[in-house]
């Protein structure tokens, strides 16, 4: 499964990538074919493709593909499915935590879906071992078969119930243990005997429901384990938005925006009147069409009627002949287009002119402008505008405003707890067991302290200021094994 092979071949592992929510896992055969909704693809077209290549599928389909190389990332997203599954922000946690390293020996029970079996593999090396088991037989089997055709050499899959008949007599010197089981602290004093006695080894447990940890913090703690944590790894996505560059015209002022309202309203106008416009004219045409076929002259002398055509309807009948000679296939618009909305008047769309307002003259001289009738129309052509800003000004106050980044609504919740714990070499374990000099000193305060004269001690809301003084200067040690004592 992990190579650097640039091109595809028969009997490869392709990853179809289609979208962030779907990836398909494909073996390549001769005479295959992947199809979906997206399109068909034949494996015999993907073989000579490199890695990463987009592959479009054939007519009439116009979906694509791109066909990448399997990762444990990517393999964790397309897996079947046939347990609860780690996901990426999990392994990675895990695997720093446990401390896994090339050449690292390593145990996991419950493989599952061998979603971390392919992560652990990968971090061990070629050099490495990865002792996986798994109780439940079918699933045994079929994390075989993939194991074998991914090619994960370094793993030792084992069909086995941990929890009852251990990890086996011939498995020892192991670095790291991590158990995905319903009841892992039935398996945790069987993991204490494979451990490696001349170093530091680390245990994680994975359990989904709190009463399962603290049965496996209660069992850690009875079989020497030490520092002791439980924690929970959520994860957040974040939308990144580019910010928009100072000569971006996405952004306008008050100014711009109420002009354009403004036009729109006045080009709104004008395609009221230009209809109302043109239905009278065909009301006029129909009726002098129906005088001529009730009038009394001959049928070919058409000299005594009157018929008035208006020009923007011949112009547009002969417009729309010349097009159809063209034979270009553009049609225009039924009504007639207006001139730029900014230069529209009322008398070129048929209304009556605006008359300016009246200028009074006050006696100071200064012009002042009447106020004008409600029944009076106003153009908004002429309205007042106001001084704006440069682009460049408007750009620069916006990032008090402007979002550039937020999360995605849709997150992933919990999953499970991890629960971690180190098992320190018998020397450092003697070590911390053993009496220490301030441990035995707190334990003759104590002592002093009952054996004393209540009206003669020193009192205060915590105790004797002596012994708070003391154990303020112990270590963490100490003050467990003054606890345990």
């Amino acid at each position: 499964m992990f190579h650097s092979r640039i091109h595809i071949d028969y009997g490869d592992l392709v990853i179809l990538y289609f979208s962030s929510q779907t990836q398909e896992p494909v073996i390549i055969t001769s005479g295959g074919v992947f199809h979906n909704k997206y399109g068909r693809y034949p494996h015999d077209e993907l073989v000579g493709q490199k890695y990463g290549s987009k592959i479009h599928s054939p007519a009439p389909n116009p979906g694509f593909v791109f066909a990448l190389r399997p990762t444990p990332e990517l393999w964790t997203l397309s897996l079947p499915h046939r347990t609860q599954i780690l996901y990426m922000p999990d392994i990675a946690y895990i695997t720093m935590r446990l401390g896994v390293r090339v050449g690292g020996s390593v145990i996991e029970a419950g493989t599952g879906s061998g979603s971390m079996t392919h992560a652990l593999s990968r971090s061990v090396g070629k050099r490495g071992r990865v002792q996986s088991y798994e109780y439940h037989r079918v699933r045994w089997e079929k994390a075989k078969v993939e194991f074998e055709e991914h090619g994960l050499d370094n793993v030792i899959l084992q069909h086995r119930n941990v929890c009852k008949d251990g990890f086996g007599d011939d498995v020892s010197g192991v670095e790291a243990v991590f158990l995905d089981l319903p009841a892992p602290w039935e398996a945790i004093p069987h993991a204490v005997k494979t451990l490696r006695p001349d170093m530091i080894t680390k245990i994680c447990c994975f359990s989904p429901c709190l009463e399962q940890v603290l049965k496996t913090v209660s069992t850690l703690r009875s079989e020497g384990f030490m520092d002791i944590s439980t924690e929970e790894v959520l994860i957040r996505k974040y939308e990144l938005v580019q910010p928009l560059p100072p000569s971006s015209n996405a952004f306008k002022t008050i100014d711009e925006i109420v002009k354009d309202l403004q036009d729109h309203e006045v080009r709104k106008e004008s395609r009221r009147v230009i209809q109302m416009r043109t239905a009278r004219q065909k009301v006029a045409l129909a009726k002098q069409t129906e005088a001529l076929s009730s009038t009394s002259a001959a049928p070919g002398d058409m000299s005594s009627v009157d018929i008035t055509v208006p020009t923007e309807m011949t112009e547009t009948g002969a417009k729309r002949s010349a097009e159809a000679d063209d034979g270009e296939g553009q049609h225009e618009s039924k009504r007639p287009k207006l001139d730029d909305p900014l230069t529209t008047t009322n008398e070129s769309i048929g209304l009556s002119p605006v008359p300016p307002p009246a200028v009074l003259e006050t006696t100071d001289g200064a012009p002042q402008q009447t106020k004008r009738s409600r029944r009076e129309p106003v153009d908004p052509i002429n309205t007042i505008t106001y001084p704006k800003p440069p682009r460049h000004e408007i750009t620069e106050n916006l990032p008090t405003s402007t979002i550039l980044t937020r999360p995605y609504p849709e997150m992933r919740g919990h999953t499970s707890y991890l629960t971690f714990a180190s098992y320190y070499p018998a020397s450092i374990r003697d070590l911390i067991v053993e009496p220490r000099p301030q441990a035995q000193r707190v334990g003759e305060l104590l002592e002093e302290d009952k054996a004393r004269p209540r009206e003669q001690s020193q009192e205060t809301e915590y105790g004797d200021v002596l012994v708070e003084e003391t154990l303020g200067k112990m270590s963490e040690e100490d003050l467990w094994k003054l606890q345990s004592t």
